[in-house]
């Protein structure tokens, strides 16, 4: 493993990755029950309440890095270092998406066309708009982290717990009172970028100062209750289209969960006994997870049309197991597909690497 990589960082990528690919496939499944039968919806709610935490690890193994990062670039250099890794594959593969659209649904295709599609906001799939928001995010990445170098560990903590009160908080109690008809603090809720920059926040507070025992423990229980709690408050508010407003990183639920899984890993990974093939696999699989993320809502429509040609489970159990058979083999395939990817993209790295050295060598001799 190279120097620079923290062992329980790519193990929290990891587990994400798994939680946002297990999200997609258990929509599906909520989507069946949810106006058939409201037991049935409550435990895949369950389920899927324990894969929440995958978002917002995402952005939080962000701020644990971006921010503390040491390097001095100027800001149009750091945009040129970072940027480009971003948005080539993410424009390459939204065009293989908005193809696949086109052909699914039979419409007809058009640049212009794309180009308002993927420029909308909303882009090409459901699961882009994270790459909009990450891409935004690192637009102020180099002001973020002057920000938070130079605030004192309480002061940053008050600034997460402010904008979590005014993001996480008024949003879920501005949901539930809207649901009952009386709208309440919707002047004073924050958008959804700021409160996936608290997120950003928070990885680098946990990732740099250290939390004491008994404020661990206190966040563990109140992480666990979360998870518990959130199926049943899921299952209250839903009428019969399913909305997820309560599941995602901008409610209180995921909040907590989502901090008790970093904390549990800073200080309990290199204390367990992880057996080699599974450290060679967590290796292996960090440099594709950006990867993975992009292609496999593809992959994963694929899969389940394939199968649904030889089997349709009719079952709430026969569901359960196209469920996994669903997730392994979308995972598995986004895997292989990410590996020829990278592969690509570092081959193409280096030509232009050399290319741009031949040139400049060139021009040096006259």
């Amino acid at each position: 493993m190279p120097r620079n990589r923290v062992k329980y960082c790519d193990a929290l990528r990891l587990i994400a990755i798994f939680s946002v690919v297990m999200i997609h496939v258990l929509a599906m499944y909520r989507d069946t029950y949810i106006a058939t039968n409201k037991l049935y919806y409550g435990i895949v709610t369950f389920f899927d309440s324990l894969t929440r935490t995958g978002v917002p690890i995402f952005f939080m193994i962000t701020g644990a890095f971006m921010l503390s990062k040491k390097e001095d670039l100027k800001y149009k250099d750091f945009i040129k270092k970072r940027l480009p890794k971003l948005c080539i594959p993410f424009l390459i593969i939204s065009i293989i998406y908005y193809i696949y659209n086109g052909y699914i649904n039979k419409e007809t295709v058009s640049i212009l066309n794309f180009i308002e599609v993927f420029t909308s906001g909303g882009g090409v799939k459901y699961h882009f708009w994270f790459m909009y928001t990450i891409i935004t995010l690192y637009l102020f990445i180099p002001f973020l982290k002057v920000l938070v170098q130079n605030l004192k560990c309480n002061d940053l903590k008050i600034l997460i717990t402010i904008i979590f009160i005014f993001g996480n908080l008024l949003n879920t109690i501005n949901l539930f009172t809207t649901k009952i008809g009386i709208p309440l603090f919707s002047g004073f809720i924050l958008n959804n970028l700021i409160i996936y920059t608290n997120y950003v926040f928070l990885g680098y507070y946990l990732y740099k100062y250290e939390v004491k025992p008994e404020i661990r423990k206190k966040i563990y229980i109140i992480g666990v209750l979360s998870i518990l709690a959130l199926p049943i408050a899921d299952v209250f508010y839903q009428g019969n289209t399913r909305m997820d407003v309560l599941v995602t990183a901008t409610s209180i639920f995921p909040f907590f969960p989502s901090i008790s899984i970093f904390l549990l890993f800073k200080y309990n990974y290199n204390k367990w006994k992880i057996p080699n093939i599974i450290e060679k696999f967590i290796n292996r699989t960090t440099p594709l997870i950006f990867y993975i993320y992009m292609v496999h809502v593809l992959i994963m429509e694929i899969i389940g049309r394939i199968i649904l040609k030889w089997w349709v489970p009719s079952r709430f159990i026969e569901n359960g197991i196209f469920c996994l058979l669903q997730f392994i083999m979308t995972f598995s395939v986004s895997y292989i597909i990410s590996m020829f990817i990278n592969w690509m993209y570092n081959k193409i790295a280096i030509i232009i690497k050399q290319e741009k050295k031949r040139y400049e060598n060139s021009h040096k001799q006259y």
